[in-house]
């Protein structure tokens, strides 16, 4: 049926154990190092235009996602071409990998045990395998530090007039700290929540990729472990 996630491969639903993977969200051991001075700040209009406008991108960091009294952390691999993304989560100590693969075709979700889920979006793949109510096409966004384009917002700023915060579609997101990448400046580290949902993101690497470059595919990348 159109608009629904078919099971490829793995039948059986996928079921995120709290006890199998470390539940810490606190990101302990993960602490960004101490960030290089960064000069005055963009204004803000400038600066979102500019971020929003980067048509590709990479980070890798470490995650921690709480939902309600369930949570799960751990790293974090994302690369975004455009609509195109692919999402890597690996939980501590190799304990269960997800791979979130997608782009205006559709959505695939693949596991480290070799199920394979397909949806028309992201957000409703997530929420019907795992219990996850993510928005990932504004996260695309908001990982940047900047709003998703098209929907209404609030900012707010620091003393030195970077943004330090802003809300939209019910959610709210901080952030602390900043790294220059080539010529922007990129959050260190973001917190989202809305009710009983609460996103934390340590990024450790973000790259500006170069054009032309395409988002890595999961058939030609190492196998899931």
């Amino acid at each position: 049926m159109r608009g629904r996630d078919r099971p490829v491969a793995g039948p059986r639903p996928i079921r995120v154990a709290c006890g199998a993977l470390a539940l810490v969200l606190g990101l302990a051991g993960c602490a960004v190092p101490r960030l290089p001075a960064l000069g005055p700040a963009p204004p803000a209009a400038a600066h979102i235009r500019a971020v929003q406008a980067i048509p590709g991108w990479s980070l890798a960091g470490r995650i921690g996602l709480r939902v309600e009294n369930r949570a799960w952390s751990g790293s974090l691999r994302w690369t975004q071409r455009g609509a195109r993304y692919r999402i890597r989560f690996v939980g501590p100590l190799g304990q269960g990998a997800l791979d979130l693969q997608g782009g205006p075709g559709g959505v695939e979700l693949r596991t480290s045990r070799g199920g394979r889920y397909r949806a028309a979006s992201a957000a409703v793949l997530l929420e019907r395998h795992l219990g996850w109510r993510l928005p990932v096409r504004a996260l695309a966004y908001w990982v940047r530090g900047v709003p998703e384009p098209g929907r209404a917002y609030r900012l707010r700023l620091g003393p030195d007039g970077r943004i330090r915060g802003l809300t939209q579609a019910g959610w709210t997101l901080a952030i602390a700290g900043y790294r220059r990448v080539d010529r922007f400046e990129l959050p260190a580290r973001i917190e989202a929540r809305r009710g009983t949902t609460r996103v934390r993101l340590a990024v450790g690497r973000w790259r500006v990729l170069p054009a032309g470059a395409g988002v890595p595919n999961a058939q030609r990348s190492q196998r899931l472990r």
